[in-house]
């Protein structure tokens, strides 16, 4: 049996080493079309900012290597540019050579990845100062140039991952001033629900980054961009982060079958319409565990898993489609950002009703010099609690709990479960209910009707239509509250809690959110039903308020 494998980065390398360790037997060609073959995609931003000094380490697997160690032809510089269905060969141009060949094959898989998305809209895309963050190549040629020029001005078109880790690199770099675009009708890192985008924005705005907002890119000149409204930007260096598209062109040109976005269209076993051809990784949309439906998901640990599976599948062993969440983590400067499992927009897409939940926390005992805060929130069934996304962020460790929650997710969970995980302590490392439980306990309470929660957008929306009260002490109170709010600093409502209105809604709201939560499980003994708590409380608000400019912020 001979495979033929058109991409050597994240699936297709992953694919022809997996094959190779399950049979000697089998004759493996693989084909990149750029130099670099299995190099780590994740780890590219920290050559930028020179934490990793040589991009030679970027770079997992050789040719030589592949060929030693694999016994598996890997070229580089090569280019799959036509499939011939019918007779099962490529054609490949030897990109060093000018050159073009056919390899023949048994079974094709595609794994060429995505290309970058660049509108034809914007104009300048030729001018040497302009540059993309795709593999080594792209982030060796961003420091050549940043050696060679006097760069001052570092203009970043985007909002997304790519985007948010090329403006960190380049921020530890001295001497730079760095302007962020986030384009007219799209948001910052979209994937994260409004309530904590807030906090990504100020930290990003804290660290000395121009945010751009409202405006789309449409020239680049060789010392300036220019926006739809007719205003420039001076820009020195110019990085595009605008996206990615499935790189199809091959699997089109032959005739397989696409998904309304481009994605080459597989089965669960990721074989396409013609039988001898099989496709993974970001090129593909695979089927997510939760919807079953088939979800876009460029992410690394999807595009291994895939390629593992079908290097099983494909000689014939046992193993079970894997299907997945999207579970990522991301750090902007000192900020930790964690996701997995569905949003709020893909749930009201889907037509699930679910329910939220945010808490503030820290990540070890407050007491410890180490303790940071973290900041997360749970998407849980309304008529059952079972999971369905979770967010977090924070100064403090994140991703743990967010992996808690993925493999909880993965078992089909509920709060329930999540409140009764046994977790480790030790006050360094955790609070004596982790964040995970205590959240979990939060949205229980909320599940069961013990605490009525009013969301963020919800308040400033119809604000007048409830009494607001601030749980805080009075020097909080008098910095920054909530428009209309009155302080209750000086109440101890155990004792005195008659002047609060049985008829009217009521919003209790803290630093925090704790106080709160205790208050109105007390006032619900004193006959008080109509208490409510805002979601996430004021830290939550603040950050909301800021990021979209709703002046509902007194002082």
């Amino acid at each position: 049996m001979k495979v033929v494998i058109v991409g050597a980065v994240a699936a297709g390398a992953t694919f022809a080493a997996s094959l190779r360790r399950l049979s000697e037997d089998v004759e493996i060609v693989m084909f990149e079309k750029d130099r670099d073959l299995s190099f780590g995609n994740c780890e590219i931003p920290y050559y930028l900012s020179y934490d990793i000094e040589n991009s030679s380490s970027l770079v997992n697997r050789t040719p030589e290597s592949f060929a030693k160690g694999y016994n598996i032809r890997a070229e580089r510089f090569h280019q799959v540019i036509s499939i011939n269905r019918e007779e099962k060969y490529v054609e490949v141009l030897d990109k060093l050579n000018n050159k073009k060949f056919k390899e023949t094959y048994d079974y094709l898989i595609l794994a060429p990845g995505t290309k970058e998305n660049r509108p034809s809209s914007i104009t300048g895309y030729d001018h040497n100062h302009v540059f993309s963050v795709k593999n080594v190549v792209d982030v060796e040629n961003i420091r050549k140039y940043l050696e060679e020029n006097e760069v001052k001005e570092v203009f970043v078109a985007g909002g997304g991952f790519v985007a948010i880790e090329a403006v960190e690199s380049l921020h530890k770099l001295d001497g730079l001033n760095i302007s962020m675009l986030i384009r007219k009708n799209t948001s910052l890192l979209s994937i994260i629900d409004m309530d904590l985008k807030g906090f990504i924005k100020d930290n990003i705005r804290d660290n000395g980054i121009n945010i751009i907002e409202g405006k789309s890119l449409v020239e680049i000149e060789k010392d300036y961009v220019k926006f739809d409204d007719n205003s420039k930007k001076k820009a020195d260096l110019v990085i595009l982060a605008l996206g990615a598209r499935p790189f199809n062109d091959p699997a089109e040109k032959a005739g397989l079958d696409l998904e309304d976005d481009g994605s080459i269209k597989v089965d669960d076993n990721f074989r396409t319409s013609d039988e001898a051809i099989f496709a993974i990784g970001d090129v593909i949309n695979p089927r997510n565990f939760l919807t079953k439906e088939k979800t876009k998901l460029n992410l690394a640990w999807p595009a291994h898993r895939q390629a593992k599976y079908l290097a099983k599948y494909l000689l014939g062993k046992r193993a079970t489609p894997p299907e997945f969440i999207g579970t990522f983590a991301l750090r902007s400067f000192d900020l930790n950002i964690a996701m997995t499992g569905l949003n709020e927009k893909s749930l009201s897409d889907l037509g699930i009703a679910y329910k939220t939940c945010v808490i503030a926390h820290k990540d070890s005992v407050g007491i410890m010099p180490n303790s940071k805060p973290i900041y997360l929130k749970l998407l849980f069934d309304v008529k059952d609690g079972r999971i369905y996304g979770a967010q977090g962020l924070g100064f403090g460790v994140v991703d743990k709990r967010i992996d808690v929650i993925a493999s909880m997710i993965k078992q089909e969970a509920s709060i329930f479960d999540l409140y009764d995980l046994e977790l480790a302590y030790q006050p360094l490392y955790s609070t004596v209910e982790d964040a995970t439980n205590v959240l979990a306990n939060q949205a229980i309470n909320i599940f069961e009707g013990r605490l009525k929660d009013v969301k963020i957008h919800e308040l400033i929306e119809s604000y007048k239509n409830y009494r607001i009260y601030d749980l805080r002490d009075k020097a909080s109170y008098e910095k920054g509250h909530i428009k209309g709010a009155i302080s209750l600093a000086d109440k101890d409502l155990r004792k005195d809690h008659d002047f609060l209105p049985k008829d009217e809604k009521i919003i209790f709201y803290d630093a925090n959110g704790g106080k709160s939560s205790n208050a109105v499980k007390m006032l619900a003994h004193y006959g008080f039903d109509n208490i409510y708590i805002l979601d996430g409380s004021f830290v939550y608000f603040e950050k909301y308020d800021k990021m979209m400019d709703s002046s509902m912020i007194e002082k």
